[in-house]
């Protein structure tokens, strides 16, 4: 009756890390992350990723999408394509630095969705850390999809 299904699809995923402290990544091997003296107006890490979600979906009614309930779940996998970081300051104005900042270039998590006809709440949670080494940051995101209009 297509109730269930194994969803899979290749994706790009796109994360900005804004961060309250002061910090700048200092490109290199290693890659350095001090704390830093200048107060930046705007401070973010760019990260993008050519995943590959794999999800097993149940489908409460297949032959009318925009009247069923939706659940899936499964795991990601993910390689990193590139980064940067952006900091704006009154002192430095405007850099930009391109680098792998010491990031880790595969990311495996778990993904999850529910929803109900075009609308749906997903939830991302990494299994791997951020960084290589370092930082411990485990990233997760969560938020809506419109899909079907």
């Amino acid at each position: 009756k297509h109730k269930f299904n194994l969803l899979y699809a290749l994706g790009l995923e796109m994360n900005n890390y804004r961060y309250a402290r002061n910090i700048t990544y200092q490109p290199g091997y290693p890659t350095k992350i001090v704390r830093d003296s200048i107060e930046f107006s705007k401070n973010k890490l760019f990260a993008s990723y050519l995943t590959v979600p794999v999800m097993l979906n149940f489908n409460s009614n297949p032959y009318h999408p925009g009247r069923s309930f939706e659940l899936s779940l499964g795991v990601t996998g993910g390689y990193l394509m590139k980064s940067r970081t952006k900091q704006i300051s009154a002192e430095r104005g405007k850099v930009r630095r391109a680098d792998d900042f010491n990031l880790n270039k595969w990311r495996f998590g778990l993904a999850t969705e529910v929803g109900y006809g075009p609308v749906k709440l997903y939830g991302n949670f990494a299994l791997t850390p951020l960084h290589d080494y370092g930082l411990e940051q485990y990233p997760f995101s969560i938020g809506f999809r419109f899909n079907g209009f």
